[in-house]
């Protein structure tokens, strides 16, 4: 045998060796605790969100779905009342093998507003959430998206993790736009729910949802927010649900 066609051999069982391996890391979990949480109900974008959102993932096959509110009309029917305990209630004892929890609220950079939480003074802090998320979720890949002014107060030390992807509509010292009545949703939300049925990658989708976000934020004269992301090195190429 030449040295050429062993050669070959070789490489080929090399690459068949690690195409299992490379599948696996790309792949994303088969079921997920899924927590959406509009934290104001001052106007219907938040609550729009998390409702476009839930559709999007209820056809799916694996979710479990749990919606919170701060509109006290719209509690029962399964949705409760987003406040701190609400969240961690919402994590708690689920056997699905990834988390993803997506908030949406005004935010400051001390955390998320949540407008019915009089407990915590209105305000869910990223200490306190990567506290919950360590308790319920584990070492199993967990996402979280967070919507609201200042959101990348989120990207730090307190919610960094080699399982974690972070997605936020701000750096933690500007503002996000579109939370006003007249509109739908805000902006980040908006062009993440338009990115989301494109699937792929968390990169990819995040990719897809700043530059959408930019050119929006550019055609309507606004200050840029400057989205945020952070992928851990062990969720790097998870697929989007």
């Amino acid at each position: 045998m030449s040295l050429l066609k062993r050669l070959c051999i070789i490489l080929c069982a090399v690459t068949l060796t690690a195409m299992p391996v490379l599948a696996e890391a790309a792949s994303a979990p088969s079921s997920w605790r899924v927590v959406l949480v509009a934290g104001d109900d001052s106007a219907p974008v938040f609550d729009n969100a998390v409702d476009r959102l839930g559709d999007l993932l209820g056809g799916k096959p694996g979710m479990e779905i749990r919606r919170l509110t701060s509109d006290l009309a719209l509690q029962g029917n399964g949705r409760k009342i987003a406040t701190a305990k609400g969240i961690d209630a919402a994590l708690k004892d689920s056997g699905a093998q990834g988390c993803l929890v997506f908030l949406t609220s005004h935010g400051s950079v001390d955390g998320l507003y949540l407008r019915q939480d009089y407990d915590n003074q209105r305000n869910l802090s990223p200490g306190r959430l990567d506290r919950m998320l360590d308790k319920h979720c584990g070492d199993r890949p967990t996402v979280l998206v967070v919507s609201a002014c200042h959101s990348g107060v989120f990207i730090g030390r307190a919610t960094k993790g080699d399982n974690r992807i972070i997605l936020t509509a701000a750096r933690d010292d500007l503002v996000s736009f579109g939370c006003g009545a007249q509109f739908e949703f805000t902006y980040f939300d908006e062009c993440l729910l338009k990115a989301w049925p494109k699937g792929g990658t968390w990169k990819q989708l995040f990719d897809r949802t700043n530059t959408c976000v930019r050119l929006k934020e550019s055609e309507l004269s606004e200050a840029a927010s400057m989205p945020q992301a952070f992928f851990g090195a062990g969720v790097r190429d998870l697929k989007l649900p």
